[in-house]
């Protein structure tokens, strides 16, 4: 009983001694590991709970990313198997611990994160490695000293070389230069596509997302957007330290561009103002429907916009005659409905034509519900443009034959002169873009009020005798 009893006393002492030992190592070790951050990175982390079970290193890293809705750039060894279990704790602390092995440099860009080792210095020759857990030996006596040999002869010095001329200084990196491997890895990330119709929308700052469309809300971005914006119906604002890549589109709304926010590519304001403040970068064109000058931008820029301008409203007019040419040879009886319905009640017809719009919107959203009736609603708006515009050219003929029907009874001539009217009138600002709107409206509903110019023939009334009472005689 005595010899159990020293065993065991024995054994524990070994087991300590043991555990001591292996902490001692883990502790050691941990002490040398470093890890760097880099970036901005927020006080509260998100919390995660997961548990990774016979998994290396690198997987366990991206369920933690996973978990914390990073975007994760890893540059490192798969690792060694780890098992993880953790409940509601901060995402960087969790991920420290994963990295607790050596040194590493963490970098983050809002949500995207790399993680590459650490550059190590290079050892000393004099110094000789050190071998962990092994005691250093007791130190031997010195050899005796042999007698002093005499020293050879110093060879000559050879001739120094000739001097190289000094290189030029290499130019500082601008502000575009990426700065490492990492930084260029974390900007060249995609983002995903973001489309909201009838409300708005906030790209918060650190969030990276790719191509932006609004409809019928407002846009505010404080993060970065790698593609382009597309804003329809809203007010747009470019915050202080966002950035677009790409082009931005505006159109029925203002264009706000802070101090310190920043667009690469071209700027497009249609109908709306365009705000820039005296610190905002915008490096592409800038072409504004209110102010073509673009807040700052040169005579020779703002000049070549309005020649560009005239011209694409030259094409359009060229484009709007022949196709009005081409109706009235064709269908000359059902242009001369129209054009009686127009000059005799043009209000019912303006009338008539905000509540056909409305109807056939209506209808296009209903229709694309289903993926079947997406077809026929591509069909039916190509359909309704082409009768839209057809009216809008009875609408420039019966304003031609008013202004100069005493003169010429020619309907072309009279197309004509009401198409270079309109060209004329849209050039004004707000004012044209209200009566180029008048014109479809009244175009529209001198289409319903003429169920398309006679095409729908209206249902024969029969009379009363006919009718499923009919009676006998």
């Amino acid at each position: 009983m005595r010899i159990n009893s020293t065993r065991l006393f024995c054994a524990s002492r070994l087991g300590a001694a043991a555990l001591g030992a292996a902490i001692g190592v883990s502790v050691s070790g941990a002490a040398t590991a470093e890890i760097t951050r880099k970036g901005s990175w927020p006080e509260v982390e998100p919390k995660v709970s997961l548990e990774v079970r016979g998994e290396p290193r690198n997987e366990a890293l991206r369920r933690v990313a996973r978990e914390a809705g990073w975007s994760l750039l890893l540059n490192l060894p798969p690792g060694d198997v780890v098992e993880l279990d953790v409940q509601n704790q901060p995402a960087d602390k969790v991920l420290e611990l994963l990295l607790s092995d050596g040194s590493y440099v963490v970098t983050r860009d809002g949500d995207l994160i790399a993680i590459a080792p650490a550059p190590t210095a290079p050892r000393s020759a004099a110094e000789p490695p050190a071998s962990p857990g092994q005691p250093v030996p007791p130190g031997l006596p010195a050899p005796p000293a042999l007698p002093g040999m005499p020293a050879p002869p110093a060879p000559p010095a050879p001739p120094a070389p000739p001097a190289l001329p000094a290189l030029p200084a290499p130019a500082a990196p601008s502000d575009d230069a990426e700065d490492d491997g990492v930084a260029a890895a974390l900007r060249s990330s995609r983002g995903r596509d973001r489309f909201v119709t009838g409300g708005s929308l906030r790209i918060e700052r650190g969030e990276v997302v790719h191509d932006v469309s609004v409809i019928g809300g407002s846009l505010d971005v404080w993060g970065t957007v790698t593609g382009d914006i597309d804003v329809m119906g809203g007010s747009t604002r470019i915050h202080e330290g966002a950035r677009v890549r790409g082009d931005v589109s505006t159109v029925g709304g203002p264009l706000t561009v802070a101090d310190g926010a920043r667009i690469d590519g071209d700027v497009d304001v249609v109908g709306g103002p365009l705000h820039r403040g005296e610190r905002a970068r915008i490096k592409g064109d800038v072409n504004n429907e209110v102010n073509p000058m673009g807040g700052g931008g040169s005579s020779a820029k703002g000049a070549s916009t309005l020649a560009r301008r005239a011209g694409h409203a030259v094409t359009r007019t060229a484009l709007l005659f022949a196709f009005g040419a081409v109706m009235l040879a064709l269908w000359p009886r059902r242009m001369e409905a129209l054009k009686a319905e127009i000059a005799a009640r043009p209000m019912r017809s303006f009338a008539l034509g905000v509540l056909g719009v409305l109807g056939a919107i209506a209808l296009a959203v209903a229709l694309c519900v289903t993926l079947i009736g997406i077809p026929f609603a591509v069909v039916g708006l190509l359909l309704a443009v082409t009768a839209v515009v057809a009216g809008g050219c009875a609408v420039l003929e019966t304003a031609g034959a008013g202004l100069f029907g005493h003169r010429t009874r020619n309907p072309y001539v009279h197309l004509a002169i009401g198409c270079l009217g309109l060209l004329v009138v849209s050039a004004i600002p707000y004012v044209g873009g209200a009566i180029c709107a008048a014109v479809a409206l009244i175009g529209a509903g001198a289409l319903v009020a003429t169920r398309l110019a006679g095409l729908i023939r209206p249902r024969p009334r029969g009379d009363a005798a006919s009718g499923p009472y009919r009676t006998a005689p």
